[in-house]
């Protein structure tokens, strides 16, 4: 459990400057993909219980969302070079088309997909058992003088 842990955490930390230097150089799509695997590190640690997270929840919403989310950069990255320099010949519900696929799978999607996913899911995730366990042992802490 703990080496997972260790090796999400390290990843986020080495991720974060690996992100800032590709956007500094101008690679904005590596640097949004890249930062989708530093939320998905993320996700998972804040999805982890006992150093394992529910396949059934892996899959939806956290891949669904990680899936979505690139599909969006991809998509804004293509229609932005596609149309650089010019107008585009349509709209997306009345957005540019690089714009549309950031509001409709990055904003809405995303959104949608971690909401639902977390509500339907909720006790895959954290079951009312691990939530009362949790809770007991916090007393327990404060009991013995510990600060929780």
């Amino acid at each position: 459990m703990e080496r997972k842990q260790t090796a999400l955490v390290l990843s986020i930390g080495l991720l974060w400057p690996v992100i800032m230097v590709l956007g500094w150089k101008g690679a904005y799509l590596p640097a949004m993909i890249l930062s989708v695997l530093l939320m998905f590190a993320h996700l998972i640690l804040g999805a982890m219980h006992e150093g394992k997270v529910d396949p059934v929840f892996l899959a939806y919403p956290i891949l669904a969302w990680a899936a979505l989310w690139i599909l969006s950069f991809v998509l804004s990255a293509y229609y932005a070079d596609l149309f650089r320099g010019t107008a585009p010949s349509f709209s997306i519900l009345g957005f540019h088309p690089s714009f549309a696929w950031t509001v409709l799978t990055y904003w809405i999607g995303g959104i949608l997909t971690l909401s639902v996913g977390y509500y339907l899911l909720r006790d895959r995730w954290l079951s009312e058992e691990t939530w009362s366990k949790f809770k007991s042992d916090i007393a327990e802490i404060r009991k013995a003088g510990g600060k929780a």
